[in-house]
């Protein structure tokens, strides 16, 4: 019973935190579009009046909502800047994207048809669509020449945009969940690893593996126009639906394990890594995903498939591809075809008909 409770009342915080984020962006973009002193000074003491409401309702610290509302603030900037983005875009203007970090020029070669990025050495190299809208996340900002295709432009933009919406709504889901774990000591929450200098090596890992998976086949979906789309997740569904990243199928037929079944309208995998074959870990993710999947209509996704991918196949990419220069593609860069095969064939096996599988390889093999 007194589980049940506390289960109940953390989804009531949990219900009423939501409505308190609706509330704070309203006010953000009020406050951003106000003309004047008084109308400003009217929307902080709005502001201020949520804050203690929150804090008294017991939802957040007074620092929490502080730190939400600043965080709601910068995804709403974000947004604004977009917009502006588009409009330097319709004008033929370059743009660049929302990442802080190592700066390449990215200009158009009309011959080749194609967009080349411009190294520190001076040297022009080829970079894909796919790698354009992926690079982000490896700490590449790229800046596009006006003549650049404005689809391009456009996805680009938007593309950065998104990746830097979803880093900020995890910040704000982090904060909320450590005051829970400092208010309620005596009760796990699902956050806790996050928080653990123990577990600390074992989550990074994970998060680098997560990553360099999610970006591969990111790029290639975009590049080779793959029957499915990728959707990010935000760090909620990653830690409480045990779902790193979903798979939008657009096949209308798969096979399971259970005969091939005619799907009108695709489906929706969710997709769970992990880089530990071990018996052990094998059967905690099973478990802990058979428990997600009781209410699967409540997560999203029409399944859950949990994918092993033996670390073997991931290390020492990104520390390889910085002593190569960083070039467009990011670690996998440093992936010899064959261990791009066995990544992208142990992601699908699950999904596709084996002779599907090494049809869209051979097409990415091509390219490489």
């Amino acid at each position: 019973m007194l589980v049940f409770l506390s289960f109940v009342i953390l989804m009531y915080m949990k219900e009423n935190f939501e409505q308190s984020l609706v509330q704070a962006n309203e006010l953000v973009k009020k406050y951003r579009d106000t003309d004047t002193e008084k109308e400003e000074k009217a929307v902080i003491s709005d502001m201020e009046k949520l804050i203690k409401s929150s804090v008294k309702k017991g939802i957040w610290e007074e620092e929490t909502a502080s730190n939400v509302f600043l965080l709601q603030k910068k995804k709403s900037d974000v947004v604004k800047e977009l917009h502006e983005k588009f409009q330097e875009i319709d004008q033929e203007k370059p743009v660049d994207g929302f990442s802080e970090g190592e700066q390449r020029n990215v200009i158009w070669n009309k011959q080749a048809h194609s967009a080349m990025a411009v190294l520190p050495s001076g040297k022009s190299v080829r970079v894909s669509v796919g790698e354009l809208l992926t690079d982000g996340e490896w700490g590449l900002d790229y800046t596009l020449s006006g003549d650049i295709p404005r689809d391009i432009r456009k996805r680009f933009a938007a593309a950065e945009a998104r990746r830097k919406i979803l880093s900020l709504a995890d910040e704000q889901i982090l904060e909320t969940e450590r005051i829970k774990e400092i208010k309620n000591k005596t009760k796990y929450t699902p956050y806790g690893n996050m928080f653990s200098e123990k577990d600390i090596m074992e989550y990074k890992t994970g998060f680098i593996a997560e990553k360099l998976v999610k970006t591969f086949f990111e790029k290639n979906i975009i590049d080779h126009g793959l029957p499915m789309t990728l959707e990010e997740v935000d760090i909620e569904r990653d830690v409480e639906k045990k779902i790193d990243f979903i798979l939008h199928l657009t096949f209308k037929r798969y096979d399971r394990g259970v005969g091939i079944e005619e799907i009108k309208n695709g489906e929706d995998i969710g997709i769970q890594l992990t880089v530990d074959s071990s018996e052990e870990t094998q059967k905690r993710k099973e478990s802990q995903i058979e428990r997600v999947k009781k209410n699967i209509s409540n997560v999203g996704v029409d399944d859950i498939v949990l994918v092993t991918i033996p670390m073997k196949y991931l290390g020492g990419s990104i520390n390889l591809w910085k002593d190569q220069g960083m070039r467009p593609g990011g670690p996998m860069r440093s992936w010899e075809a064959s261990r791009q095969e066995k990544i992208f064939h142990g992601v699908l096996q699950k999904l596709f008909p084996e002779n599907e599988i090494a049809d869209m390889w051979e097409e990415i093999r091509k390219a490489l």
